[in-house]
């Protein structure tokens, strides 16, 4: 017995059904929506992430910004101190600046009030985040210049 020619292998040429040129058309489409579709969810992922490291940035400067009026408020911090001073380890990366002004009463005087601006700053991500305020600074308490 001898089976080599009942298992006779068709040729790639002997082919010349159209079925299987739209088998091959399908098969190169479906590629193609799937590369499309994974090339879309990857971008919405990654602008995801991109939006969700600013946002916590944000808000780690906004608490950064409340820490340090907060620190003036106490006394722990003096408002004399100028320029952009950078905080101690672990936020290295951060900087902060004060902006003092005097406030003045409806008649000129000096009314006792200051109005504080801390500008919170971030080395490598451009973020600047602004917070302002009105304090009363009492002149008998003593700020210690403290580092941020």
């Amino acid at each position: 017995m001898r089976f080599g020619h009942a298992l006779a292998l068709s040729r790639v040429g002997d082919c010349k059904s159209p079925a299987h040129g739209s088998i091959l058309l399908e098969v190169i489409l479906a590629l193609a929506l799937f590369v499309t579709a994974a090339a879309i969810v990857t971008s919405g992922m990654n602008a995801s992430a991109d939006s969700l490291e600013r946002q916590r940035l944000n808000t780690h400067a906004g608490n950064l910004a409340a820490t340090v009026l907060a620190e003036i408020q106490l006394g722990i911090r003096s408002t004399a101190a100028g320029g952009e001073q950078p905080f101690l380890a672990p936020f290295d990366k951060w900087t902060a600046e004060l902006v003092v002004s005097p406030t003045e009463t409806e008649t000129g005087a000096a009314s006792g009030l200051l109005r504080v601006e801390v500008i919170i700053r971030h080395q490598e991500a451009q973020l600047v985040r602004r917070l302002s305020q009105v304090v009363r600074v009492d002149s008998n308490r003593s700020a210690v210049p403290a580092a941020f």
